[in-house]
């Protein structure tokens, strides 16, 4: 579990106000469920024989007896609420979220067991048109945050009579080479089978790359219908590929499966993700309609964000008074630049050495000196501090114009 603070903490915020900003223009609207839910929200939502569910959950028992859990993904518990909240009386219904999810998992680069998730669902239609709507949405989210180098993996589960029989398929393919798989894999041939085709173990993807492709066993509705996205996601101009054995790690997804993955630089694992799912509202009591959701993993994107797309830094003014004289007149220039929105220091401890050292310290843009000589004829003298020549670096100016001037150097 990782803090949250300074420029780190300037990304995340950066990256959820440009994320709400594209999916507000797609009509969605923000929705914030409990960090804490009881655990039949995401046993029943997640599915029991999930790794989610099954390991990474931290579920406890509660002082009234209750089983509750705090929330591993977003989607359960905005589905629970929607319904329960009667959110859904007019569909389609589009929700976005952003906040902590929690998963005993392992530590590793970019991934945390308290995270931080920026979600959206539409609910109420189903639609290939949606769906490629959805996938669009995502990827214009990357390009406003200034990611571009990313591919997206697409794949469909179909409708359940695909999935029922393509999972026959798989375990009797997986079942001849049972012993050659991974422990793991091993367990999940009995409980999750499809969860083996996404299985990181080396023997595990040689095996899988011989399995059958759920293409195979596509009803014609299924065909037909994971044929338009793809058509759709043509005319859109996105960048993807098919991968048939994208099946994503959550029980509740039918159809389209999606998955983002960047294709430069040192970190390559998936930044997000989603599909469709078409039993999930009704599961929790609700209309039988189908949805569609993603999210992505901030704190990867917070790694891929590029300072040439986000500075991390604040164009920051230090006010320094020389003595103790002047520290009444410095103060009313600080609160002045504050009423002006401009983000000020007051630094008036100690000698002008260690004043200097703090604004150096704080990398301030411009130090505001004020001594006796500039109390006495209300100027101030400024200091450029990132100038390189000597002429450029200071100059006198009236304490009139202190906000106006240092609002057009700080441009």
């Amino acid at each position: 579990m990782k803090d949250l603070y300074g420029a780190d903490y300037r990304k995340y915020e950066y990256i959820r106000t440009q994320a709400m900003s594209v999916c507000e223009r797609y009509g969605y609207s923000e929705i914030c469920s409990p960090m804490l839910e009881y655990s039949d929200v995401f046993r029943r939502g997640i599915g029991d024989e999930t790794d989610v569910v099954s390991k990474e959950m931290y579920t406890f028992v509660d002082r009234g007896g209750e089983s509750v859990t705090l929330r591993p993904e977003g989607t359960a518990g905005i589905i629970r609420a929607a319904v329960t909240e009667s959110l859904i009386q007019t569909l389609p219904v589009r929700f976005m979220y952003c906040g902590e999810m929690f998963r005993y998992d392992r530590p590793q680069k970019g991934r945390y067991r308290q995270f931080r998730q920026f979600g959206c669902e539409y609910i109420g239609e189903k639609s290939p048109y949606v769906d490629a709507i959805v996938i669009a949405t995502a990827s214009e989210i990357l390009n406003a945050i200034g990611i571009f180098d990313f591919t997206i993996l697409v794949n469909s589960l179909g409708d359940e009579e695909t999935l029922e029989a393509y999972t026959k398929a798989v375990v009797k393919y997986f079942s001849r080479h049972e012993k050659s798989l991974s422990p793991e894999s091993q367990v999940r041939l009995s409980k999750n089978p499809l969860r083996i085709l996404d299985s990181k173990d080396k023997t595990d993807i040689e095996i899988c790359s011989m399995a059958p492709i759920i293409t195979d066993y596509f009803t014609r509705e299924a065909g037909i219908y994971f044929g338009k996205v793809r058509e759709l996601l043509d005319t859109y101009g996105l960048r993807y590929e098919v991968n048939n054995f994208l099946v994503r790690g959550l029980d509740y997804y039918t159809h389209t499966a999606f998955e983002f993955k960047p294709v430069t630089g040192e970190f390559r694992d998936s930044i997000g993700g989603g599909g469709r799912y078409d039993r999930l509202v009704a599961l929790f009591g609700g209309p039988d309609v189908s949805g569609i959701g993603f999210a992505f993993g901030m704190e990867r994107l917070m790694m891929l964000l590029s300072s040439e797309h986000f500075d991390t830094t604040t164009k920051t003014v230090a006010i320094i008074p020389v003595s103790d004289n002047e520290n009444d007149y410095s103060f009313s220039l600080f609160r002045e630049l504050h009423n002006a929105d401009i983000a000020a220091e007051f630094i008036h401890s100690g000698n002008m050495s260690k004043k200097m050292k703090v604004v150096d310290r704080l990398g301030c843009e411009l130090a505001l000196i004020i001594g006796d000589e500039e109390r006495t004829s209300g100027t101030v003298s400024v200091k450029f501090m990132n100038v390189a020549e000597s002429i450029a670096k200071s100059r006198t100016i009236n304490a009139n114009s202190v906000v106006q001037f240092v609002k057009n150097a700080l441009k």
